[in-house]
């Protein structure tokens, strides 16, 4: 099967913004809420945050065209098949990445947080081994649950307008769901499927219909104002939150999923359209970037401490740029090496 370079594009921008997202968070704390510099951070950081969604959304449209066939029906024979290859990739990388995390958090917390089995084992099960982490519980979730979306859309006959109404809808559900249930067994709602189930459905849907939907597809381009007016909006509550005032969570909880959709959609369209070798190479790489970068800002930020702004802006800048290409470069060299599938998957 020929390989889609938008889904790589597409990838390769979201782990952009996904070290651009760690290297700025500590500039929305950092500087006085009324400094231009602040609201630069703040801008770069949380309109940045569409990343781990549109990297799970990509997943789901990839990984459904691939097999929507396969998935008409279902059968042991194609499950064994599908899961023995999706957990074989993802879950040694994350075994490993976990421990060397509970040591890097060991060193962060000056061994508060101890490097036992008990802790290592509640980490993997939470996904709480560093901050980063929980997108591999997500996209474990994901891969369980992908072929039986793909069985039950594939045999619904609903054009792309349907299937928008019908997951904003049940993405409302699942939130209420989890906030007055599920949030008592799942404290981080950013751990559940049901969080991004709108995007799921969608990128299942745009999946198991790309060609009819990459013929429809300039209609996409109505997500541009709605992608402009919901990340400006966004990252409006979001100040409003640092300056103390109150936000309903339920508000802000919305605009930022009408963000992150319309950026995705927005974003699958764009990604046909440029060309880019950098961002398709790093798309393909992005895995191992996305597991690696951490360990590389926890470095950097241990080399330097903030005291002159001009200093420090320049060290964020070189910081975001060093921390990228090393984990492009460590990544591709490791892909090269007969362990590297370990590390990398």
């Amino acid at each position: 099967m020929k390989r889609f370079k938008e889904f790589d594009i597409l990838k390769g921008i979201a782990i952009t913004a996904v070290v651009l997202i760690h290297v700025t968070s500590h500039g929305t704390y950092t500087f006085d809420p009324t400094s231009y510099l602040y609201f630069i951070y703040l801008l770069a950081n949380r309109l940045s945050q569409f990343a781990v969604p549109a990297f799970i959304f990509a997943s789901c449209v990839l990984l459904s065209y691939i097999y929507r066939n396969d998935f008409r029906t279902i059968t042991f024979a194609k499950l064994k098949t599908f899961y023995t290859k999706r957990f074989i990739r993802i879950i040694p990388p994350y075994v490993i990445w976990t421990l060397i995390y509970l040591i890097v958090r060991n060193i962060e917390s000056n061994g508060s947080i101890a490097i036992t089995l008990e802790n290592y084992s509640n980490f993997l099960l939470r996904g709480d081994g560093y901050y980063h982490l929980y997108f591999v519980v997500v996209i474990l979730q994901v891969y369980i649950f992908l072929p039986y979306l793909v069985h039950v859309i594939s045999h619904v006959n609903v054009n792309f307008q349907h299937i928008l109404l019908l997951s904003t809808v049940l993405q409302i559900l699942c939130y209420y769901t989890y906030s007055f249930y599920l949030i008592k067994y799942f404290p981080r709602n950013t751990r559940v499927i049901i969080w991004y189930i709108a995007l799921i459905l969608i990128g299942v849907w745009i999946g198991t219909n790309y060609e009819t939907y990459s013929k429809k597809e300039k209609n996409v381009r109505v997500f541009l104002p709605v992608a402009i007016i919901s990340g400006v909006l966004y990252t409006y509550l979001y100040h409003l939150s640092n300056m103390g005032q109150h936000v309903s969570s339920g508000m802000s909880t919305s605009v930022w999923y009408i963000y992150v959709s319309s950026m995705s959609l927005l974003l699958l369209y764009i990604s046909k359209k440029v060309n880019t070798r950098l961002f398709e190479k790093a798309g393909q790489l992005s895995f191992g970037i996305y597991l690696m970068h951490p360990l590389f800002l926890f470095m950097m930020d241990r080399l330097y401490d903030a005291g002159n702004i001009i200093l420090y802006n320049i060290y964020v800048l070189l910081e975001f740029f060093v921390i990228l290409t090393l984990s492009y470069v460590i990544t591709r060299w490791l892909e090269t090496t007969s362990w590297g599938k370990y590390l990398l998957g």
